[in-house]
């Protein structure tokens, strides 16, 4: 906490402020500290994102000045969401706010030991939390509702009657987070401890919200959250810079075999070598401009309720996107630095330990790949349903095709971008068609969409895809000159780099001519050995600072005397 300390006490912005004008900026910082310390930034989330983010959004300003005293650690935080017992499925927790008129007081409850707040980072020392419980008015729920609850004596530390809690103990990685379990037991709350932005309990007990329904408030209410996806994104994207930064530094200077009587060469000079990395580095651009691009979209979330749900669907997927891709990028980083990567102190191993769970928090991407492939449904049959796909997420599917007046060049930027929109429709619409037809069958819609999550979630990542791949090709053609050569080649890799992976659907669906699907892998090799050229100048474009990097290329450990004999 004593670095968190110093870093709060030279913030560049004001946290409100900031938390609810300029969304972009503080994703931005927490992005930088990414590259330094995983479980110091996952921290400063905790309290300045999940916390603090939660009371600017969906409190009102007689919560705001919290936040103020949050931004300088004077009040410590942590958010209660996931229980035991329900994990990922918000509108299933138990644990309940059951408002007193008499004393105008909410009585906070747990009702069983599945029913406790799990996993919840900061939780050992948090002053408060932001809980989510079912609000009860007159014996009736009014739904999902968020609370300001009092954890501990500020003056002493000590937990406040009424609330209990378990250490979650040793875990794989990011031990310097501390998360507990907790639990309330019967605990009274202020009538103004609930966030009201959207919702209110007057003195009486009369429940005022601005939705019509309880489906809309909880869509709104979740909706406040969904930037913490984007955070995560940043900060998982930073620990893949600076592993591929190590292991790209190591595969220049590490040298390994040679021809027969001649010097040995680097490992970068083998095919084997550059083409597991550079992929990765491609890969990581592209989600660099496809984080850039959902950081923009999410400012506009408040427009309307259209805005909301897409900024809902970019979150969801670029959080899933980003988390697979780093712990896949560490993995990799990894083996490709032998037995030098496995070793501590040359960092890859701790970024691959740390944010092995950025997959399961924030929403377990599992869940948000099916609210993915659940907004595509609904923008498919929005444009049926007014005639054609203007205004929707398919505006480049008209006259039933994807257009392209290109020619079929595997290392087409723009053609690759008309495959991976064919997919996204195709698969959208073979969706559809699975479902009716097992609702056809007798299937209830949940339980049709339950037997096609697998299905589903391909088609959340083969979204994923698209948005990165077309996000990064904008990028090349909307930059500088001077660069836009790079990030075009660049483009071109992660295009193939994708193809590769799915190449059998492309196949098999007519999408892709067998001839062509024989290029990709020696076009993916090609273009792999033309960026690995330059892979050294594009590591050092992440700007990285040398100091938090290890000292030797070659991740060796000379430190220790030659021992005398």
């Amino acid at each position: 906490m004593g670095w968190a300390k110093l870093h709060t006490e030279e913030l560049p912005f004001d946290l409100l402020d900031i938390l609810r004008n300029d969304y972009g900026k503080f994703v931005a910082f927490f992005e930088q500290l990414g590259h330094f310390n995983t479980s110091l930034v996952v921290k400063m989330a905790v309290q300045f994102s999940l916390f603090s983010g939660t009371l600017a959004n969906l409190g009102t300003d007689r919560h705001h000045d919290l936040v103020r005293q949050a931004q300088t650690l004077q009040v410590l935080g942590c958010f209660g969401m996931t229980e035991k017992g329900h994990g990922s499925n918000v509108r299933g927790i138990e644990t309940t706010a059951t408002y007193d008129p008499k004393t105008q007081q909410f009585i906070v409850n747990t009702p069983n030991p599945k029913a406790m707040k799990t996993w919840i980072g900061g939780a050992q020392y948090c002053h408060f939390s932001v809980v989510f419980a079912h609000l009860i008015i007159g014996g009736e729920n009014k739904g999902v509702h968020v609370f300001l609850v009092p954890m501990r004596d500020r003056n002493t530390q000590k937990l406040l009657p009424g609330v209990y809690v378990e250490d979650v103990e040793y875990k794989l990685g990011l031990n310097g987070i501390d998360n507990y379990s907790f639990g309330f037991n019967n605990v009274r709350i202020p009538r103004t401890n609930l966030l009201n932005r959207y919702s209110d309990v007057t003195p009486e007990g009369k429940y005022v919200c601005k939705f019509k329904t309880e489906s809309q408030h909880f869509g709104a209410t979740v909706g406040e959250l969904s930037g913490g996806r984007i955070v995560i994104g940043a900060i998982g994207n930073a620990a893949a810079k600076s592993c591929l930064a190590i292991a790209i530094k190591y595969a220049f200077a590490r040298k390994q075999f040679g021809p027969p009587g001649k010097s040995e060469i680097s490992i970068m000079e083998y095919p084997s070598h550059y083409t597991r990395l550079m992929p990765l580095l491609a890969r990581t651009f592209a989600i660099a401009s496809g984080l850039a691009y959902v950081r923009d979209q999410y400012r506009h979330k408040h427009k309307n309720a259209e805005a909301n749900a897409y900024g809902h669907c970019l979150t969801s997927a670029i959080k899933s996107a980003a988390s697979f891709h780093t712990l896949h990028t560490a993995d990799i980083c990894r083996q490709a630095c032998g037995g030098a990567g496995f070793r501590a102190p040359n960092l890859i191993s701790g970024f691959l330990r740390d944010t092995h769970i950025f997959v399961t928090f924030e929403g377990d991407n599992q869940v948000l790949l099916q609210q993915v492939a659940k907004y595509l449904i609904a923008q498919y049959a929005q444009g049926c349903k007014q005639g054609g796909f203007k205004g929707t997420v398919f505006e480049y599917y008209k006259n039933g095709k994807v257009e392209f007046d290109g020619k079929e060049d595997l290392t087409c930027p723009r053609y690759q971008l008309y495959l991976f929109r064919n997919r996204e429709v195709k698969m959208t619409e073979e969706l559809i068609k699975r479902l009716r037809d097992r609702e056809n069958r007798g299937e209830d819609q949940w339980e049709s969409f339950k037997n096609e999550i697998v299905f589903a979630n391909e088609l959340g990542l083969a979204f994923a895809d698209r948005l990165l791949h077309e996000q990064l090709l904008k990028d090349s053609q909307l930059c500088a000159f001077s660069i836009s050569g790079t990030l075009s080649l660049l483009s071109k890799l992660n295009g193939l780099a994708q193809l590769q992976k799915s190449l059998a659907w492309f196949v098999t669906n007519d999408v892709l001519c067998k001839n062509l699907a024989k290029q990709v892998d020696s076009l993916v090799v090609s273009l792999s050995k033309e960026v690995s050229k330059i892979s050294l100048d594009l590591v050092e474009s992440f700007d990285i600072p040398s100091n938090i990097l290890p000292p030797r290329a070659d991740l060796s450990d000379y430190s220790c005397d030659t021992p005398q004999l």
